[in-house]
């Protein structure tokens, strides 16, 4: 309802594998990281009971002490699957440079965590960290002119006093649940409880499909975040009818949304467009915009397009996000133009609704114009008898 690490060691076969297999390069991809987010989850869960089952058969003799204290790594895809290899190779996840080791051949549900993604996965390992211990602050380069890798964590094992910190924020990570975070900035992790704190660490190449999962994962993060703090609430679930925007539903003012079948992130925030500039909007709900069209709801739409576009600049998402290829019936390119060169078709609309103020009546109540809003939900009107 809507209310208003680089690691050390001195093996010399690790020395001698580099200079018999030199990792392959590859090109970066065309489409970008478009955001500076800290860390987010991605949208994989993994059992967790058969993980630590799983991990319980580690033999000792597979963890290799990092440094001083108790942090130990324990390789699962390593150079020529040499179980006493632990370096991570930048390039390493290109074909044949990183094969499995039997400790990964011998534990099916974390070889299913590579498996399940589609980027190629390279250094792949266990990492431990015991009661007490600490990783003290540092950044991993993980990336060239020519190559790009993000390395993703899937919880094992972790406790409540676990604080993982990336660029200043903590990170609270679950077992089972696939994060990924910018290890390119300042990060450490304290184990300040009283049990061991394990995860499965990857190097993945940073390739079209991973760029789009972790772009998107971050978009939907951030729209949800916004939606829900002005007072729309979301939901996410498993829709299985057909809907005018591809997994997306609207029932009391709530927007469920199926994240394997909505075209893009911002298809949330033009729905929840929609909620905000109804008059009613406990009763927005079904698929919005598959009815036919009245004047009052062709207006509505209007008012909804450039409700979305305040949205995504306050937010600070892509244009493209919401405005993307498979939407507006092919006219998305022209909305986004319209709008980037000041073109607002609709705003009076918007500024009747007492939502947002055009230049010339922002400039008479002192306050920004749009894509500036004075109201993200409209407004309600009492008319007196």
């Amino acid at each position: 309802m809507v209310e208003r690490t680089t690691f050390a060691t001195s093996s010399n076969l690790f020395d001698m594998e580099l200079t018999t297999s030199a990792a392959p390069q590859t090109t970066v991809p065309e489409t970008p990281l478009l955001y500076n987010k800290h860390a987010v989850k991605l949208p994989f869960t993994f059992d967790v009971t058969q993980l630590q089952a799983e991990l319980a058969q580690i033999p000792a003799e597979a963890w290799q002490v990092q440094y001083e204290g108790d942090w130990a790594v324990a390789p699962l895809r390593s150079v020529a699957e040499h179980p006493g290899i632990i370096y991570a190779v930048l390039g390493g996840g290109n074909d044949g440079f990183y094969k499995n080791t039997t400790y990964l051949e011998q534990s099916p549900c974390m070889r299913s965590v590579a498996e399940q993604m589609k980027s190629p996965v390279g250094a792949m390992r266990l990492m431990r960290l015991g009661p007490g211990a600490k990783i003290l602050e540092h950044k991993d380069d993980m990336c060239t002119e020519s190559l790009r890798e993000f390395r993703l964590h899937v919880p094992i094992v972790t406790n409540p006093d676990v604080k993982f910190m990336v660029d200043g924020k903590r990170v609270n990570m679950q077992p089972g649940e696939l994060w990924y975070a910018d290890f390119s900035k300042i990060h450490c992790v304290d184990n300040d409880g009283d049990t061991e704190r394990v995860h499965l660490v990857m190097d993945c190449l940073a390739d079209e499909n991973l760029l789009k999962t972790i772009n998107d994962a971050i978009e939907f993060d951030m729209i949800e975040q916004f939606l829900n703090g002005i007072g729309i609430p979301t939901a996410e679930g498993v829709i299985e009818e057909d809907t005018f925007l591809p997994g997306v539903l609207i029932h009391n003012g709530t927007i469920t949304y199926d994240r394997n079948k909505i075209a893009s992130p911002g298809d949330l925030l033009h729905e929840a467009g929609h909620i905000a500039v109804s008059e009613t909007p406990e009763t927005v709900g079904g698929n919005v915009g598959a009815a036919q069209p009245t004047n009052q709801a062709m207006g509505e739409e209007v008012a909804t397009i450039l409700w979305s576009y305040a949205a995504l600049n306050a937010i600070g998402l892509n244009v493209k996000s919401v405005f993307h290829d498979l939407g507006y019936k092919g006219a998305s390119d022209w909305h986004i133009d319209l709008m980037l060169s000041g073109q607002f078709n609709g705003l009076p609309l918007l500024e009747w609704m007492g939502m947002t103020a055009s230049p010339a009546k922002a400039e008479k109540l002192g306050v920004p114009p749009f894509p500036h809003m004075l109201h993200w939900l409209r407004p309600v009107v009492v008319y007196e008898e």
